[in-house]
């Protein structure tokens, strides 16, 4: 028994300590690092949620009131058209007049 405590390290040694220190602050910045790593993260999907919804809201509200619109979307910067006006036009944008 007294050689298993002879073999225990000797806690007063200032070099000791100070790596234990260093050892425990070097785990404590990674646990911290990747906390904030995450919460960063979760906020920017709560944010392009956000704007998707919102986008959807609006595409939901022009096809009831048959609006035209160019949106931007915010992942891939692509323009995406919706035309859902119920009125008859030709090609070059003009109502035909009907007879």
């Amino acid at each position: 028994m007294q050689d298993m405590f002879n073999c225990l390290p000797n806690l007063l040694d200032e070099n000791l300590v100070r790596s234990f220190y260093v050892k425990t602050n070097d785990s404590m910045l990674v646990i911290y690092l990747s906390s904030l790593v995450r919460s960063v993260i979760a906020l920017h999907n709560l944010i392009n949620n956000k704007i998707i919804n919102r986008d959807a809201e609006r595409k939901a509200d022009e096809k009831l009131s048959g609006k035209t619109t160019i949106t931007k979307t915010p992942a891939t910067g692509e323009k995406d058209k919706t035309n859902e006006n119920k009125d008859n036009k030709d090609s070059t944008g003009k109502k035909e007049e009907k007879k």
